[in-house]
């Protein structure tokens, strides 16, 4: 596979996990049949948190992350190439390199029990999409700036708008939902919703390599290094 395509690889992995993940706990009876996109009638985790969805999703999941983490980096050295400063890829890489680990531990813990489980898979996805998010505003931005000739200005429009409003909603929706008797249906829409947002970002990241002509064999970028 090109690098260039990784991109894809993360959309199509997390899509097709979550797709088969559901299937099969419908199959098994161990959610309920609803619109999910719609209804919200259970939450991603529900869907794979149970054997045997749970292998499907562990299988897909974890190795999305281990891709992710590719991803980030290859994107901030990218920024580098089209002359992004350094503080912003510090950033990006710190913010998008970091926030796999996270989901890689979230997904590892799908299906376990007890509070310290619980109280960590709450850790991890309170921490994991809001920094995913920044690091994928600030790519958009620095697109924005460069201006490169190749890239039409809609693109990291359309990059930027899609992480300011996940992140938006995702924030308001802490707000509202302790307004409401239960919360539950609000969450589980929020995350249906959003993930599919959130993970159809990395196409237009992908459109934005081509469009650039990403390199194969990027070097380390010495201003990123811990």
């Amino acid at each position: 596979m090109k690098l260039e395509r990784l991109p894809i690889a993360v959309f199509v992995l997390s899509f097709v996990g979550v797709a088969v993940s559901l299937w099969l706990a419908r199959s098994f009876e161990l959610v309920p049949h609803c619109r999910v996109f719609i209804d919200g009638c259970h939450s991603i985790s529900a869907a794979g948190r149970q054997e045997p969805a749970v292998f499907v999703f562990r299988g897909t999941i974890i190795p999305t992350g281990m891709v992710l983490i590719l991803v980030w980096w290859l994107t901030t050295n990218w920024l580098r190439e089209l002359g992004a400063g350094r503080t912003p890829r510090f950033f990006i890489h710190l913010l998008g390199t970091a926030s796999p680990v996270l989901l890689i531990a979230y997904i590892a813990l799908v299906g376990s029990q007890g509070e310290i489980d619980h109280a960590i898979r709450q850790t991890v996805i309170t921490t994991y999409f809001p920094a995913t998010l920044l690091a994928k505003i600030i790519t958009a931005i620095c697109l924005l700036k460069l201006c490169p000739p190749t890239i039409p200005r809609w693109l990291p429009v359309i990059m930027l708008v899609i992480a300011i409003a996940v992140l938006g909603v995702a924030a308001s929706s802490v707000v509202f939902t302790q307004l409401l008797d239960d919360p539950s249906t609000a969450h589980n829409l929020l995350q249906w919703n959003g993930t599919t947002a959130f993970s159809a970002w990395y196409l237009l990241l992908w459109i934005a390599w081509r469009r650039t002509g990403l390199a194969v064999a990027p070097t380390i970028d010495p201003d990123t290094r811990a």
